[in-house]
């Protein structure tokens, strides 16, 4: 097996610190800091890349400090930087969004966003429990590591998950939300006799047990937004606050509010309430309807394509906020109706950059990128961008 020393240069998408061989190849290593001099073990290699396991570090990076969290420190994979500076993680994160945008021209990045604590900012996380263990895997494992708290937590969302674990849940799939509130809602993929005693303890207002619910397992996640444990929401509230508010600056910047405006990819109305609130005529869409519908908008279920393809029209605006995946499949739905104003709202980077070539193909011209970290200590970013007709 092939041992090597490496300076890491940058810090890459997934989360892995980078840096070259003697022969150039690229080569990616997790748990490393650019400026960082390590010694690797190479596992995967292939012509044009390869994959290495840290051996240790033999000069420091100005920029790795000591994690907050012994469990991270002890493997959990939870998180990909708490090793990292957090002024570090940002200018990273920058650097992602600015070099997978590179191609669009004229597009103006604004500086990232930073609006969540460095810790304690998850009001929504999902848990492993195995052989009576409740934690999170270990780094590219499938090993669990028990934890006894978690740092990311909200502090009250930290204590539920105690009271959950005291309460000898059993093997499976394990999801926690808490809404503005402070209520909070438990779900686990297997059916629990102890469940119904959760209700009352730390705020856990609801549980849903493999196919039983106990209690009320939906939760008002921001006002007039709900959702329950196993449904998507923003992990952190102020974060999702500054998500919000740079969608509809984006929107206003660009079309006079109080136009038709239709949203794909609405999901449980995170951004359909703000939009209504601000006066659009709003058309939301999704594979699956919302808990609770949004007072205000008009609902259409399906795929973003289909729904694109049935609505009537004419939209001044389009919002939309996809999976990782993208909305490939969406964009010759949006060139067709013409909208003047697009809004993207990206986790990814990449099939950011893919669908952004695709509308610019079609007639439209990046404007501005919002960069903003959701999601500290982890490599996750998020984007808002705005294309105009």
């Amino acid at each position: 097996m092939t041992v090597l020393e490496l300076d890491v240069t940058a810090l890459a998408a997934g989360g892995d610190g980078v840096g070259r061989d003697a022969n150039g190849r690229v080569t990616f290593v997790a748990r490393t800091a650019p400026g960082d001099r390590v010694v690797v073990r190479l596992g995967e290699q292939r012509a044009s890349f390869a994959r290495g396991e840290l051996v240790r570090v033999i000069a420091p990076s100005p920029a790795r400090v000591t994690p907050a969290c012994a469990y991270f420190a002890a493997g959990c994979g939870g998180c990909q930087w708490q090793h990292v500076s957090r002024g570090e993680q940002l200018a990273a994160k920058q650097a992602l969004v600015a070099g997978a945008l590179r191609k669009l021209d004229r597009l103006v990045v604004a500086p990232i966003a930073d609006p969540c604590p460095p810790l304690g900012w998850r009001r929504r996380a999902r848990f492993h429990v195995a052989g009576g263990k409740l934690g999170l895997y270990a780094h590219a494992s499938h090993r669990v590591i028990e934890l006894a708290g978690c740092p990311q937590l909200e502090p009250e969302l930290d204590a539920a998950l105690g009271a959950v674990a005291r309460a000898s849940p059993p093997d499976g799939e394990l999801a926690l939300v808490r809404g503005h509130t402070g209520a909070i809602a438990v779900g686990i993929t297997r059916a629990w006799a102890g469940a119904p005693a959760l209700i009352g303890r730390a705020g856990i207002v609801g549980v849903i047990a493999g196919d039983d619910v106990h209690g009320e397992p939906v939760v008002e996640v921001d006002p007039g937004v709900h959702g329950g444990p196993w449904d998507f929401a923003q992990a952190s509230a102020a974060g999702n606050a500054a998500l919000v508010e740079l969608a509809r600056a984006a929107l206003g910047a660009s079309v006079t509010r109080g136009g038709a405006l239709l949203e794909l990819h609405a999901g449980a109305g995170n951004l359909t309430r703000a939009f209504v609130a601000d006066g659009w005529q709003v058309v939301a869409s999704d594979v699956a309807a919302p808990v609770r519908a949004i007072a205000g908008a008009r609902f259409e279920l399906g795929a973003a394509a289909d729904v694109l393809a049935r609505v009537p029209g004419p939209f001044d605006a389009v919002v939309l906020d996809p999976p990782r995946t993208g909305a490939k499949e969406a964009i010759a739905g949006i060139a067709r109706h013409a909208p003047r104003v697009v809004v993207y709202v990206s986790c990814d980077p990449a099939t950011l950059a893919r669908d952004a070539a695709l509308l610019v193909a079609a007639g439209y011209r990046a404007e501005q990128a919002w960069p903003i970290d959701l999601m500290p200590q982890t490599a996750h970013v998020e984007c808002v961008v705005r294309f105009a007709r």
